[in-house]
């Protein structure tokens, strides 16, 4: 069939390629989301753990950097790993299905997502869970094909490195479990083997445990608040967390993704169950948890590479012209979406000002803009080394797109961040031996400086940032004599 005939491993890889070198692109021309550079600053200062996180994602951005320092090489690492993922999801269904089709379906169904354009640009702790979370997955395939029992101590150590990119990966042991009971491979939980790979996993993930040991159980504290508080019940998070998921895969390809999932999983096929096992509990825990409070579009992210084999088993499996034009509606839908979305975040092709104002200024994009400017209006500061703000995503921009020649730190009232475990920036001296600091914020999210903040203000200016003439972003500037706070405990 033409279809068949196009779905070739030739073109499977130049698309692939294509894609990477568009990602590559917008990782080179686009300034670092505020996320992005607070994870920077992390790499710069590496530990066993952080407030927010795990550590992983600064060890990755560390290695990357030290290629480059720009943009592009704080962001390899996501291209880097889109590319790991699309062999793996290639190897994993040539060996279910044996079908050069369904592979070449899967591995550009999981490029078409929105989520791996630019989702996986923009370097988090999902883009090691990401990888780690498959990397599992595709081990636990290799089990049950070969039944070799050293597969298991290679699964935890995947595990491991999950649990040490975000904390979520916690979710893999249930679903290991899940699969187990309820296939073929149940006689394994009948030897030592899934147990002691648990064990490796755990001491792979003993340093964040003694990171929160030593800082009394902090991290965890903060993301049980952030993930699982929230009293009674709101469908409201419910829709909010559902169209998340639709704009994060494309609204076709997870409806047909999940009718794909539980197709297979009434006919209990084989390859279809673990599929579903190490995705469908992911979705419907953080659905269950967006009764309560916000769950993140992103949460659920890591389990999609799965999701991407269901679809192009579905689509491509059998003779079925039905499920082929479904298969290609829901990729080129997808393919539409992550591409709208990459060309307004370099090129703006939306027209959201002229549409409603409260859509510009809400444009997710806008995060990609204006922090280079703020660095180097900042450098241009006279006698001025020390700067303070209200946010540790602010500070961490700053930090960044000065080259490091600024020290920065966040107020004492801030929010809880990792600048709470740093050391408080000693008593910085400008150029010609005056001790100053300028406190900064943006317009709309605080108010100014805290009162002691400093002996004496001296001038206060603002900065305006736009993007093709809308203005995105105003900042304020305080300069004063430095009266630093108390040192963070």
């Amino acid at each position: 069939m033409r279809m068949e005939r196009w779905l070739s491993r030739r073109n499977t890889i130049l698309l692939v390629l294509v894609l990477a070198l568009w990602r590559l692109y917008l990782s080179a021309t686009l300034q670092l989301h505020p996320d992005e550079a607070y994870y920077w600053l992390w790499s710069r200062q590496l530990d066993l753990s952080y407030y927010d996180h795990p550590p992983m994602v600064a060890y990755f951005i560390r290695l990357t950097t030290l290629l480059a320092a720009s943009e592009l090489g704080v962001r390899l690492s996501g291209t880097l790993v889109v590319l790991a993922l699309s062999a793996l999801i290639w190897q994993l269904a040539l060996q279910w299905w044996r079908s050069v089709p369904v592979a070449a379906a899967s591995v550009i169904a999981f490029n078409a997502y929105p989520l791996s354009g630019l989702g996986l640009m923009a370097v988090t702790p999902d883009v090691p869970l990401f990888l780690f979370w498959f990397l599992g997955v595709y081990l636990l395939a290799q089990i049950a094909r070969s039944g070799q029992a050293w597969l298991w101590y290679a699964l935890g150590l995947a595990f491991g490195l999950a649990l040490l990119s975000k904390y979520t990966a916690v979710l893999f042991a249930p679903c290991l479990l899940l699969y187990l009971a309820g296939s073929a491979q149940h006689r394994w939980l009948k030897t030592v083997h899934p147990y002691l790979a648990l064990l490796l996993a755990l001491l792979c993930f003993a340093p964040v445990l003694d990171w929160n040991r030593r800082h009394g159980w902090a991290s965890f504290e903060f993301q049980l608040n952030h993930g699982l508080g929230g009293q009674g019940l709101a469908l409201a998070g419910l829709a909010q967390y559902l169209g998340g998921q639709l704009l994060l895969v494309g609204p076709v390809a997870w409806l047909l993704g999940l009718h794909a999932a539980l197709r297979g999983l009434l006919r209990r096929e084989r390859q279809t169950l673990l599929l579903v096992a190490t995705t469908l509990p992911v979705l419907l825990f953080f659905a269950l948890t967006s009764l309560r409070s916000v769950a993140g579009p992103n949460w659920p992210a890591f389990a999609y590479a799965g999701f991407s084999l269901l679809l192009g088993h579905y689509g491509l499996a059998g003779a079925s012209r039905l499920r082929r034009a479904a298969w290609l509606a829901a990729v080129l839908s997808s393919l539409a979406l992550s591409a709208l979305a990459m060309l307004h975040a370099r090129g703006k092709v939306l027209p959201l000002e002229h549409w409603a104002p409260g859509l510009a200024a809400a444009d997710a994009t806008h995060a990609f803009y204006g922090w280079r400017e703020l660095g180097a209006e900042l450098q241009r500061v006279p006698d001025v080394a020390l700067v303070i703000t209200p946010s540790h995503q602010l500070s961490a921009e700053i930090a960044y797109y000065s080259a490091g020649r600024l020290a920065v730190q966040t107020e004492a009232g801030a929010r809880p961040s990792q600048f709470n475990y740093w050391r408080w920036p000693a008593r910085v001296a400008g150029p010609t031996g005056v001790s100053a600091a300028v406190y900064v914020w943006i317009e709309g999210e605080a108010t100014g400086p805290p009162a002691g903040c400093f002996a004496a203000p001296t001038t206060h200016r603002m900065l305006a940032v736009r993007r093709d003439g809308v203005l995105i972003r105003r900042y304020h500037l305080v300069t004063g004599r430095l009266q630093p706070p108390a040192a963070p405990d």
